[in-house]
């Protein structure tokens, strides 16, 4: 798999993951404008926070590290045996994703409790463990996305698959609108699995397309144990990075009511640039590095890598200046109307703020932990999140409690232990990361990110209209970065500028 065919896979799985994400956010200015930010929205995101918490650890991320590299090796050396595994391990899989439901729904009271203690102050724990018992059969759904995601990735097929979401965002805000006047805050609930469905759906026609046939089988094939072998540090590394989020809601619990609900609302526009690029080049290199790694071909193994890193530099760094100039403009354009008030939009600018500073530790972990799955070592990346994970929970105990920094505190804690884990993953590679050049770009990414706020702030200067500010800014922000970034000839952007052209060319 060549360099341009791997960022090819990566553009593909942004551009759907930037659909889905824009609906995202039209999502939340729904709930924004009909429910505000208070107590019922704390539950809300409560609930909705356990199953998706849960997906992240049994179904995207570990799911995928473990899964794909045995499943190109097999798909190249055994195809028979592919096929076989493929049947046994989605039955087994379904039927621990089933048990898991089964369990959460029995004891929601409990889950909650444990969650979000301070809801029951807040008098909503009640509401809380009645939304987790109708969202959380959702994380069976969204397994069977993330499974069908993984089978197709392999077979380079990452648009559909990327952007399923935006039907779970559609259903959102079709039920919020039209139930919200009778059932409340439950109708989120039931967009929530009306959604799952349908994203299950939209994959089906592109399964059957590459003729992948799943079976019910349980088998317990060799490449079945070896799985679940890889499955548990994988997994319990994305646990571990999952628990962080955990972390904050039990200590956001406690705090101002609408805590809950200005972290999450900052961690979803957070993650706009992280589910575009940062996760796209996750998913894209793990499928590269995988092929070069059952091809044994260590050169471009290592070229794909050191692409993934410059790339994750080229692209978080003028995202985290972005977010600190024009966040505040951007919540009050996306989400203040309604019941969502102007000092909701500054406590949530200020939990964005803490964010935004951690965004490029994120985005550099994502190929590294990828380069390691790849190759069959889950450990290296648990230890690593174990790590950011202590530092995340030190941090977020003194800055939250001892110096009261609220939710900037504890985003803030978050994105010092995101950097932490990336740091302890880059010390402890064995992989030819080219430093010389990761910080070349780094340098060059900085200085193209200082032109393009000077533009953003005489824009801010010139213009009192908050969506011109929001659009504008954007627009003229990347033109500026990639330009200023072309001139001083930063990698990233002279590929991306060849690429455009030989596409003019061959029209």
């Amino acid at each position: 798999m060549s360099r341009s065919h791997f960022l090819k896979n990566t553009f593909f799985f942004s551009a759907a993951t930037f659909i889905s994400r824009i609906l995202g956010y039209l999502r939340d200015a729904a709930v924004a404008y009909i429910f505000g930010a208070n107590p019922l929205t704390d539950a809300f995101f409560v609930a909705w926070r356990i199953p998706n918490t849960l997906r992240q650890l049994v179904a995207e991320g570990s799911f995928n590290a473990a899964f794909i590299p045995i499943f190109s090796e097999l798909t190249k050396n055994s195809p028979d045996n592919a096929k076989r595994y493929l049947s046994s391990l989605f039955s087994i899989y379904t039927l621990i994703l089933s048990v898991i439901t089964v369990f959460a729904v029995v004891f929601s009271d409990f889950i909650v409790g444990i969650i979000a203690p301070g809801l029951s102050e807040k008098g909503t724990l009640e509401e809380a463990s009645t939304l987790l018992k109708i969202v959380f059969p959702y994380l069976i759904l969204v397994g069977w996305v993330s499974f069908f995601m993984a089978v197709l990735n392999t077979k380079d097929r990452f648009f559909i698959p990327a952007v399923s979401p935006a039907v779970l965002n559609l259903s959102f805000i079709f039920f919020a609108f039209m139930l919200s006047p009778y059932y409340g805050i439950y109708s989120l609930a039931f967009g929530a699995v009306v959604g799952g469905v349908l994203q299950v759906l939209i994959q089906i026609p592109l399964l059957i397309k590459e003729r992948i046939q799943i079976n019910l089988s349980f088998s317990l094939l060799p490449e079945i144990k070896e799985t679940f072998k890889r499955l548990i540090p994988a997994f319990a590394s994305f646990g571990v990075s999952q628990f962080a989020f955990i972390v904050d809601t039990v200590i956001a619990s406690f705090l101002v009511g609408g805590a809950i609900s200005y972290l999450y609302y900052a961690n979803r526009i957070f993650q706009l640039p992280i589910g575009i690029f940062a996760i796209g080049v996750g998913n894209a290199l793990l499928v590269s590095l995988s092929k070069h790694r059952s091809e044994n071909n260590t050169t471009a193994f290592i070229n794909d890598l050191n692409t993934g890193l410059r790339f994750a530099v080229f692209i978080s760094v003028p995202a985290t200046l972005g977010m600190i100039i024009l966040g505040k403009e951007i919540i009050t354009a996306l989400l203040q109307r309604g019941s969502f008030s102007s000092s909701d939009t500054e406590m949530t600018y200020l939990a964005l703020i803490g964010y935004s500073i951690g965004l490029t530790g994120y985005a550099l972990t994502r190929p590294l932990k990828s380069a390691f799955f790849s190759v069959g070592d889950t450990k290296t990346p648990l230890y690593s999140t174990i790590f950011g994970l202590l530092v995340s929970i030190i941090l977020a105990l003194i800055f939250g409690f001892l110096l009261d920094w609220g939710v900037f505190g504890l985003a803030l804690a978050s994105s010092a232990g995101g950097i932490s884990g990336f740091f302890y993953l880059y010390f402890f590679s064995n992989f030819k990361v080219d430093l010389p050049e990761l910080l070349k770009t780094l340098l060059k990414t900085l200085f193209s990110g200082m032109v393009m706020v000077v533009f953003i702030l005489i824009l801010k200067e010139t213009t009192e209209s908050i969506y011109l500010q929001v659009f504008a800014g954007v627009v003229l922000g990347a033109s500026v970065y990639f330009l200023t970034s072309y001139l001083v000839k930063e990698k990233s952007a002279l590929f991306f500028a060849d690429a455009v052209r030989k596409k003019l060319i061959h029209r």
